[in-house]
């Protein structure tokens, strides 16, 4: 969107840059501080990229790349500047960083991602995305332990079995919905269908392929700041939590994408279900890399309890045709939308470097035309199959040691982004949990 029309009512814009978490950092600036960031940028501490995800600074002052805490340069990205319809009088930019000398910051996301798709062009390739994701609406306010499914608006019933697909659910949470197709509608964001998923409050939105990748990137992080708000709006609370109840499904973010040559032709397009050598290419490209990708796909404490057998959540290196047991799917369709279905990360990834992780491995798998291990035949929970790391530090150690990672992503990101990743495990270690109170303390 462009500051047309409707910008004459604004008084204020909130300047935001999700940090490695996918966490809103930024300013709510004046419309006269918006315009000194539209006419040049403005500054803010390059730290933002080392907080976690309680939002404290992780020191690498060892590493020198931010020793004292500079600031850095943010220029606006002019295609987000759009109002905020639950907040009247404001509208809301997305922001990327950069150094004092205009150079890509090499911590933003965004920027990262950039990197990969630049391999992309030189080959005069381009990729075309969609993402789906997952949330669950509960009643949570901070006091009670653990949040609960929400009631329905028309019954007051509170929400229990397992609906997938099931229209009631739709219907009696209409308003809510209609709200998220109005937000998304006002904020640009073209979302395509929602449905009730596999567990009680837990829906899906789906949004529309693009072939600009940052764009369907920004697509979720809006989607998501438009769903907390619809949700705060009637009363509940929306989470993008992997897990967040131990015995129901938890929540993904599935990617689809597809490759154009130069043409505008599909290279993955083939009258074979499985599609053609070059998709072959980049499924054994993405299979190889997924365990060094497992950190970014997996990035906190809670995304480990998804990923177990049975929950529709992958578990393996795997892959099949029209198969949801498998990580990486072919949909079933026409040949010329041959594409494949990346099923592993959570709900909770930075879309980011969700996307630079699934590119970068597509692309290792297309230049070095790797070939893919045979198909899986059936269930792949019950079969024995390479697996992916099964912890948070396994997952951590793994990316900090891959020679593909700091290739693709950048070594200075890698480091950084491992760091952080660190710090938030050792925090999480260290907490004494109530269960271990219920387990321990009166018993030994």
């Amino acid at each position: 969107m462009t500051d047309s029309g409707w910008f004459d009512g604004i008084r204020h814009v909130d300047a935001l840059i999700p940090d490695l978490n996918g966490v809103f950092r930024g300013k709510r600036l004046s419309v006269d501080e918006f315009a000194k960031l539209r006419d040049g940028g403005i500054q803010l501490p390059g730290t933002v990229f080392t907080t976690d995800i309680t939002g404290a600074t992780v020191s690498f002052e060892d590493r020198g790349w931010l020793v004292g805490d500079p600031d850095l340069l943010c220029r606006h990205e002019p295609s987000t500047l759009c109002p905020v319809p639950w907040d009247e009088g404001v509208a809301q930019v997305l922001m990327s960083m950069y150094t004092l000398d205009g150079e890509p910051f090499f911590a933003d996301p965004r920027h990262v991602l950039a990197s990969v798709l630049d391999r992309y062009r030189e080959a005069r390739l381009s990729p075309v995305m969609a993402m789906e994701l997952e949330f669950y609406l509960t009643e949570y306010d901070g006091r009670a332990l653990a949040p609960r499914p929400p009631r329905s608006p028309l019954t007051g019933e509170r929400e229990w079995g397992v609906q997938v697909y099931g229209m009631t659910e739709v219907w009696d949470f209409r308003d809510f919905l209609g709200d998220v197709e109005r937000f998304c509608r006002e904020q640009g964001v073209p979302a395509a269908a929602a449905s009730s998923e596999y567990a009680p409050g837990q829906f899906e939105v789906n949004l529309h392929h693009t072939d600009d990748v940052v764009l369907a990137c920004e697509h979720v992080f809006m989607l998501k700041h438009i769903v907390r708000h619809a949700a705060a709006a009637h009363g509940m609370c929306a989470t993008f939590m992997p897990k967040p109840f131990a015995d129901r499904a938890g929540n993904g973010c599935h990617v689809h994408v597809s490759v154009l040559d130069a043409n505008g032709e599909n290279i993955f397009a083939d009258d074979d279900e499985a599609g053609s050598e070059s998709l072959h290419h980049a499924i054994a490209g993405l299979l190889e890399t997924m365990p060094d990708c497992t950190a970014l796909f997996a990035p906190g404490a809670n995304s480990y309890r998804r990923l177990v057998k049975g929950a529709f959540a992958p578990v393996h290196q795997s892959w099949d045709v029209n198969n949801r047991t498998v990580a990486l799917r072919i949909p079933a369709g026409d040949a010329g939308s041959r594409r494949v279905e990346h099923r592993v990360a959570g709900a909770d990834v930075n879309p980011w470097l969700f996307a630079a992780g699934v590119l970068a491995g597509m692309h290792h798998g297309m230049v070095n035309r790797l070939e893919p291990p045979a198909r899986v035949d059936g269930n792949a929970y019950k079969q024995q199959l390479p697996g992916l790391p099964e912890t948070w530090k396994d997952a951590l150690d793994r990316f900090a040691g891959s020679n593909f990672v700091r290739d693709y992503l950048g070594n200075d990101f890698a480091t950084l982004y491992a760091g952080v990743k660190e710090h938030e495990r050792q925090l999480f270690e260290r907490e004494v949990t109530p269960m271990e109170y219920q387990w321990y303390l009166r018993r030994i």
